[in-house]
């Protein structure tokens, strides 16, 4: 893997191979990107990426959805729709589990 000075872009190789990209927004914690090229999609790498990254929020495509449910995301408001694209904003599940319990504290 190697990253850009500010840490924001990544691109992740393989034997050599450059096999994936990600951009995080790091003010935000915000991935805006992840794209794996499509030989080495559904072996599992897109979600080991999400693993080192640590997000903690997430605007991916209309599409991407679903792969973001099973890894651990919940989509946040309505989908947004571009020119060309439909996006979703979501936010690691474990932070809503501690935005509930933070909410406790203050009402006590």
């Amino acid at each position: 893997m190697t990253a850009t000075r500010n840490g924001g872009a990544f691109v992740f190789s393989l034997d050599g191979e450059d096999v994936a990209c990600a951009i995080v927004n790091p003010a935000t914690n915000c991935l805006t990107v992840l794209n794996v090229s499509p030989s080495h999609r559904a072996h599992g790498l897109g979600s080991a990426i999400l693993r080192f990254l640590q997000c903690n929020f997430a605007r991916v495509l209309e599409s991407a959805v679903p792969f973001f449910e099973r890894n651990g995301y919940t989509s946040r408001g309505k989908i947004k729709t571009g020119k060309r694209l439909k996006t979703q904003v979501m936010v690691k599940s474990s932070l809503l589990t501690l935005a509930g319990r933070v909410s406790a504290i203050y009402r006590a």
